[in-house]
């Protein structure tokens, strides 16, 4: 993630308790502590300037909130007083805009701001964090798109020089869909589920194994284990349930197709590693030298 022509400069904490931090080209912050101290000691900086971003407010460091903002100071001032329920008991908040006025900044754009506030969301879950905000359909064009792509990619150089991160999103297509765009997904095609879990599912009333995989040279990995009737081997011995991969329009492959390029010698072993691969018109699973097209096992394309 690091980015050799970008540097990041990080001031220490100040008396009102707000650190600054910024790159040597864009992104500039202000992380501040939940208190109107800080918060009127960041007006009288910004003074009485419209200051354009977004923002990640956290509670308990792993739960947080990402908004966008037309006026930063307007809106903090709002979720102290008046806190959204879902994160009520916020303690900080991480602003973030390129330090310019709203007449001069890029963050200005509604648009622009909406599009990084969805990648923000994505890019934290993608890290294990909480996120109870939802994102915003956007549509770009040609201009937003290249300030967003390139404020994107500052981003992640940024969070993760704060130690915020850990991994950057994949590739546009194979990023890991989460629970509530697969809840979201099923319903809209309409097949049941009875249960939601997060490495399991029971849909159609069978049992589906939730892997977005690992990535490695030979494709993602997905590793069935466990000998227990129930386990995730057992149920590919029977060719019982699915495996829900949600990833690339979301796979739900019957374990039935899945047991196809497995040998039987490899039910006596505790793990078998199979791989899946996302060609641009044909998405393939193997097993050693056994491959198999389950394309057909889209969800969305």
């Amino acid at each position: 993630m690091a980015d050799p022509e970008i540097g990041y400069h990080e001031e220490p904490t100040n008396s009102n308790g707000i650190l600054r931090a910024r790159t040597t080209a864009q992104v500039r912050s202000w992380h501040i502590l939940r208190k109107e101290r800080a918060l009127h000691a960041l007006r009288h900086e910004l003074e009485t300037v419209e200051y354009p971003g977004v923002y990640i407010l956290f509670e308990k460091k792993t739960k947080i909130y990402v908004g966008e903002a037309q006026n930063i100071y307007t809106r903090l001032d709002q979720h102290i007083k008046n806190p959204e329920h879902k994160i009520k008991e916020w303690d900080q908040a991480l602003i973030i805009s390129d330090g310019r006025p709203a007449s001069q900044s890029d963050f200005n754009d509604t648009v622009v701001r909406r599009a990084l506030e969805s990648y923000l969301i994505k890019l934290m879950k993608a890290n294990k964090y909480t996120v109870v905000s939802q994102a915003q359909t956007t549509t770009l064009n040609q201009t937003q798109r290249h300030v967003v792509t390139t404020l994107v990619s500052e981003l992640n150089f940024f969070l993760a020089r704060k130690n915020l991160i850990t991994r950057l999103l994949e590739e546009r297509g194979q990023e890991e869909i989460f629970l509530d765009e697969l809840k979201a997904l099923f319903k809209k095609k309409k097949i049941v589920v009875q249960k939601w879990g997060k490495y399991e599912a029971l849909i159609q009333n069978q049992k589906a194994f939730i892997r977005p995989g690992s990535k490695k040279p030979k494709g993602w990995q997905i590793t069935f284990r466990g000998r227990k009737p129930g386990s995730f081997i057992d149920c590919l011995e029977k060719g019982e349930g699915y495996l829900l991969v949600p990833r690339n329009g979301v796979l739900l492959v019957p374990l039935n197709q899945v047991k196809k390029v497995i040998d039987e010698a490899a039910f006596e072993q505790d793990t078998i590693d199979i791989w899946i691969v996302f060609p641009p018109e044909k998405v393939t699973l193997s097993y050693k030298s056994q491959s198999t097209d389950v394309t057909e096992f889209r969800l969305t394309t």
